[in-house]
């Protein structure tokens, strides 16, 4: 897939979608090329905001609790994108009789980049900002979830097609919640 191609995955059900699933590649290739390189970059950008402001984020937490904060994002990350993939998985099989785990795995990784990219806002040391702009990468996985998991998982009757999609969202925001609630308590313990 292009780099232009991705742009057209947050408006459309097919362009970029139907590349990405003819292209088919497994969970090991998504992890290694893209979940692993992609989750990296919010906790590069833990410690950078740790490290150069970390006395407007947490004035009393220490370098190293910002670096076990950074460790423990990472790992939780990386948890949640493979329970998400899970979870697709499990609700399209269960409901549409859709089995391909490495497709669900590759749309819960796919609806994660907005959500990695919006830690670049970390290089800006403004709390409002940074929460806005995470709240509008949580946007746009929905959107990438919306858009991806009618072309991810096929043609199927409308209403169950929609009502797994937002159950998936529903999910994914729950998740997204959890992970900024672990950085706020391990901020505030710190």
């Amino acid at each position: 897939m292009k780099l232009v191609d991705y742009g057209h995955l947050f408006t459309s059900t097919h362009q970029g979608w139907d590349t990405l699933r003819a292209a088919h590649p497994d969970r090991q290739s998504v992890l290694y090329r893209l979940v692993l390189p992609l989750s990296l970059l919010p906790a590069l950008m833990i410690l950078y905001a740790g490290f150069v402001n970390g006395v407007m984020y947490a004035p009393t937490l220490s370098l190293t609790g910002w670096m076990l904060i950074a460790a423990v994002f990472l790992a939780a990350e990386l948890g949640t994108v493979t329970l998400m993939g899970w979870i697709i998985h499990q609700l399209t099989a269960r409901h549409m009789s859709e089995g391909d785990y490495d497709g669900s795995f590759l749309l819960a990784a796919v609806a994660a980049v907005p959500m990695w990219l919006s830690s670049l806002t970390l290089f800006v040391p403004n709390l409002p900002f940074n929460i806005a702009c995470a709240v509008l990468g949580l946007i746009a996985a929905c959107a990438l979830v919306y858009h991806g998991l009618p072309t991810m998982v096929g043609e199927h009757d409308q209403a169950e097609l929609r009502d797994t999609t937002y159950l998936v969202m529903w999910m994914g925001a729950g998740a997204w919640a959890v992970l900024s609630m672990l950085i706020l308590l391990l901020m505030l313990a710190g």
